[in-house]
């Protein structure tokens, strides 16, 4: 329980249904701004609902797994999304398991997602939550099948409207509380003033087209990603973008609009819900960020840990570190880090046989 709106009408709910609940509370931050407010909040929550509060301290684990990797990332000139590191190694990882050390069956979460048991397959599948602008599954693909078979989202079938409205019918005093904000760990979301205050060492260098034109320089391969437009203190006369990020040579390339498109991505550290592996020419749609919308595309090879994607039609800004999620309608099939953007043609329509969605 993080103190919100969303894993407290969570907790909520599930105590309405006649379940035997607890809370529970990591502790991740050493003198984190508004961490004792959260607590506190969720503390009170279990309180008015009757049930018991526990708090977890796992800053260790949540420095090391969570914010070193952020770090590492980025000075890999990478852009990591740490919501998806959070959610396999502390929430579904150290968290749950003092849950269940605590006397939990199942571990409950205010995500907006879906899960269901395949009777057929005997498979336990991630859906997107009804409420696709609130859809949090991108962000869940990395869970395992243990780990969704004792897992309930009660938040699944809502409206945000809904959940604050159940909120302020319970009398839960964080009816109107606003949303946190994007990274957890990052309480004024600049993650550049992070990587500055731990220890990142900037090294200058050159900015520069594609034919090699130096047109500026750059204040650290740490703080740029591909797609970026501001912040890059270059007049070219037109809008530019970074496109490519050299950590080897230290630089940062900027072009066109046109120059973002890839036809496809290589995925590593795939993890697949819907089926133990699927075939080459299964056709999914991509989300290649949170907000991605997802568009059409072919999983066109399969290996033990990796996945080669093509699109049908050119996508722009795959930046390595991102998670690529796949989807077949509603159903999360699975999904894999991006450790590069392909050139080259994208697919065309009916090059591979069509592979049904479930």
């Amino acid at each position: 329980m993080s103190g919100g709106v969303d894993s407290s009408v969570a907790a909520y709910l599930l105590k309405e249904k006649g379940c035997d609940v607890f809370g529970i509370t990591m502790l991740h931050m050493e003198n984190f701004p508004g961490l004792e407010k959260t607590a506190s909040d969720a503390r009170d929550v279990c309180k008015q609902l009757g049930i018991p509060h526990y708090t977890i301290n796992n800053r260790a684990l949540f420095e090391k797994n969570v914010i070193k990797n952020f770090i590492c990332e980025y000075e890999k000139g990478r852009t990591p999304n740490p919501c998806v590191m959070c959610n396999r190694e502390i929430k579904w990882g150290q968290l749950r398991l003092e849950a269940i050390k605590l006397g939990a069956e199942y571990f409950s979460t205010g995500h907006y997602a879906r899960i269901e048991h395949e009777k057929n397959t005997g498979r336990y599948i991630l859906f997107k939550a009804v409420n696709q602008a609130k859809d949090q599954s991108y962000a869940l693909w990395r869970l395992s099948q243990e780990q969704l078979s004792k897992t309930i989202f009660p938040l699944g079938e809502l409206e945000k409207q809904d959940t604050r409205r159940l909120a302020a019918q319970a009398g839960l005093h964080i009816a109107e509380k606003k949303e946190s904000q994007e990274i957890c760990f990052i309480p004024d979301d600049d993650y550049r003033r992070f990587l500055r205050t731990h220890g990142i060492n900037f090294q200058n260098g050159p900015i520069v087209t594609k034919d090699g034109k130096i047109v500026g320089e750059h204040q650290g391969i740490p703080f740029y990603t591909i797609g970026q437009r501001k912040g890059l203190g270059v007049a070219l006369g037109r809008p530019v973008y970074v496109t490519k990020i050299d950590r080897k040579n230290n630089r940062i390339y900027v072009g066109d609009k046109s120059d973002l498109l890839s036809s496809g991505l290589i995925a590593d550290q795939t993890n697949w819900i819907a089926m133990n592996e699927p075939n080459a020419g299964t056709q999914v749609e991509a989300r290649i960020r949170y907000n991605d919308p997802g568009y059409p595309a072919v999983l066109e090879k399969i290996t033990s840990n990796g996945v080669t994607v093509r699109f049908f039609e050119p996508r722009p800004a795959v930046t390595a570190g991102q998670s690529a999620v796949f989807y077949q309608g509603e159903r999360v099939v699975g999904g894999g880090i991006i450790r590069k953007a392909l050139e080259g043609i994208t697919v065309q329509q009916g090059e591979f046989k069509h592979q049904p969605y479930f």
